[in-house]
């Protein structure tokens, strides 16, 4: 997969992720205003019986904001009218309905909408959290010297701030959770592609160091470096980017020789392939000898390469720039004596 399809592959996960979070924020949404109607229907609140059903049809046309891909717009929309229903609400039905609560909320979301916006601007999320500290310290002294509209049953009373409580917390969770999900599969993305070697999609040196220090068993294990024979002249010759083909054929080549066993691009024309010991010389000499019979077709060339391969068995306690090294200067004697060959 080249870098372009992966980009595109992010985006439609980290859009489908968003659309997710906002259809599902608005179901809660309306169905937390119809519970609010019915609250207020028994409880004989004639404004905030309209209020509130003015709100259901608000987020019923929210629905068609979210389906035209509109979120950012979505999220601004949502965040506004919430907070004059906090306000509204409070101021009616007093401090002690628990509503200010949501403005805790709405501080994480404001963050979780920046994040995944075009423009990253922090800032217009610090003004949001501020927006809501001012917000909730002005219903609470509004409410202390100003006496409520509507004196709620105790009963409602205690419903409303228990919900209010809930629902504050799971509303934080709920989008932290979604965070934190997507933010755990970025950081694998990362550390897949930071252990990928960009050109030939396999293995690169760095994930050899992971693959040393978690395999525990090493007895059995050999470790080999394959170097292409002359590849300069392959580069001077036709080119970096025929160069660039020969080593990703080469690459492809002996990963599905070996795909029991582990395979890098160590750097430049070299790979470095760790396998089972006893079969080690005679599964990379096979390869050696296909290498050799294939002709490299690329840009109206032809191309015949051959490579040299050394071969390294474990020794207990070796560090892998030893084990390295000793592969190194087998293949190195195979260089001196003729190349195209494997040494053991």
């Amino acid at each position: 997969m080249n870098k372009r399809v992966a980009t595109s592959t992010d985006q439609k996960n980290m859009y489908r992720t968003i659309k997710e979070t906002c259809l599902t924020a608005n179901v809660l949404y309306l169905l937390l205003h119809i519970f609010y109607l019915i609250l207020f229907i028994v409880a004989k609140f004639d404004i905030l019986i309209y209020l509130d059903a003015a709100y259901i049809g608000l987020y019923l046309l929210f629905f068609l904001i979210i389906f035209k891909k509109k979120y950012y717009l979505y999220a601004l929309c949502c965040g506004n009218v919430f907070f004059a229903f906090i306000i509204v609400c409070t101021i009616m039905m007093g401090f002690g309905s628990g509503f200010g609560f949501y403005l805790i909320g709405l501080c994480v979301v404001s963050f979780f909408t920046t994040y995944f916006s075009k423009n990253r601007n922090i800032k217009g999320s610090i003004v949001w959290v501020g927006l809501s500290i001012a917000i909730y310290l002005t219903i609470y002294f509004v409410t202390q010297f100003n006496t409520p509209r509507y004196l709620a049953p105790r009963w409602l009373e205690m419903t409303l701030f228990t919900i209010h409580s809930v629902l504050a917390f799971v509303f934080v969770a709920s989008y932290l959770v979604v965070f934190l999900k997507y933010a755990f599969s970025l950081e694998k993305k990362i550390m897949n592609e930071s252990r990928t070697d960009e050109l030939t999609q396999i293995n690169n040196r760095y994930s050899l160091y992971d693959y040393f220090d978690q395999e525990k068993d090493k007895s059995n294990l050999s470790l080999a470096i394959f170097d292409i024979d002359d590849f300069k002249n392959i580069n001077d010759g036709y080119g970096h980017v025929t160069g660039d083909y020969v080593l990703k054929t080469v690459a492809e080549i002996i990963n599905n020789q070996l795909s029991d066993s582990f395979v890098c691009r160590y750097g430049g024309e070299e790979f470095v392939v760790v396998m089972n010991k006893n079969v080690a010389y005679k599964k990379l000499e096979e390869i050696r000898k296909t290498i050799e019979k294939t002709t490299f077709e690329f840009n109206n060339n032809k191309i015949n390469i051959t490579t040299t391969i050394g071969i390294a068995e474990y020794i207990n306690g070796i560090s892998l720039e030893k084990w390295i090294e000793n592969a190194d200067k087998k293949m190195y004697s195979g260089k001196n004596s003729g190349k195209n060959k494997t040494v053991a």
